[in-house]
């Protein structure tokens, strides 16, 4: 495949890395230098391209997805913090005849946590007798909070418990906790990849499934597999979890 990267940082160098391993090339890399509000995507930059990956930052994400969407390319997006109407989205996918795949987190083990967690929720969640929490830790650079995966998890938790709980972002400082409530926390610390944290308690137990990112190169291999996968499919809006349906069987 010809990819572009829109965004540079580390896990564009690590996309870039992992994708010449696998014979790929990658002729286009815009960051914030040469591309401010989408200046570098222009018609001859992208003539033989065969799909855009863009990890680069959340202000800038729907401006990528106007423009690649007008230029035709397949887009895999695993920027995170961005995505608040995905009907809108799956609308502009629908006006342009165009692909785009979305995931809160592209690392194939991560997708397969979340079922773990979808799993737990159904064993523990129903019960009166349970309580669950769910805590995140990333770098320092991570640009929104709390992360997407950790979004993702608490949505996916509470629907496999059946719960009428609202997913809510940190702990209150000087008032009692709404037992209506359920709690997301997030950490920021030096160069931690990613960390995800579901803790379960009782009375008599305390349950903790955990996932611990070891490099970033799980989240890059994920995204070249998702984009080997999006430019064979039909024009659409699709998400991570039907990428891991095929590549997974699961």
């Amino acid at each position: 495949m010809e990819i572009a990267l829109l965004g540079y940082g580390n896990m564009g160098q690590r996309i870039q890395v992992l994708a010449e391993k696998e014979n790929h090339s990658v002729p286009v890399i815009l960051d914030i230098e040469n591309n401010i509000s989408g200046s570098g995507m222009t018609r001859p930059v992208f003539e033989h391209i065969d799909v855009a990956i863009d990890f680069s930052h959340p202000a800038a994400v729907q401006t990528h997805i106007q423009k690649l969407l007008e230029l035709g390319i397949p887009a895999v997006i695993g920027t995170t913090g961005w995505l608040e109407e995905p009907a809108a989205v799956s609308k502009l996918c629908k006006q342009y005849e165009g692909r785009l795949l979305y995931g809160s987190n592209f690392s194939l083990g991560v997708q397969l946590f979340i079922k773990l967690v979808a799993r737990a929720g159904e064993l523990f969640g129903k019960s009166a007798l349970f309580d669950a929490a769910l805590h995140e830790v990333h770098h320092t650079r991570k640009a929104d909070a709390p992360s997407g995966t950790a979004k993702t998890l608490a949505g996916v938790w509470l629907e496999a418990a059946g719960s009428s709980k609202k997913p809510v972002f940190q702990v209150p400082e000087k008032q009692e906790i709404n037992k209506n409530d359920f709690l997301m926390t997030s950490q920021r610390l030096g160069s931690v990849y990613g960390e995800h944290q579901l803790r379960i308690n009782s009375l008599y137990d305390d349950i903790m499934i955990t996932h611990q990112a070891r490099s970033r190169d799980a989240f890059a291999a994920g995204s070249l597999k998702a984009a080997s996968w999006l430019v064979r499919q039909e024009p659409g809006f699709y998400m991570i979890e039907d990428v891991i349906e095929e590549v997974l069987r699961v």
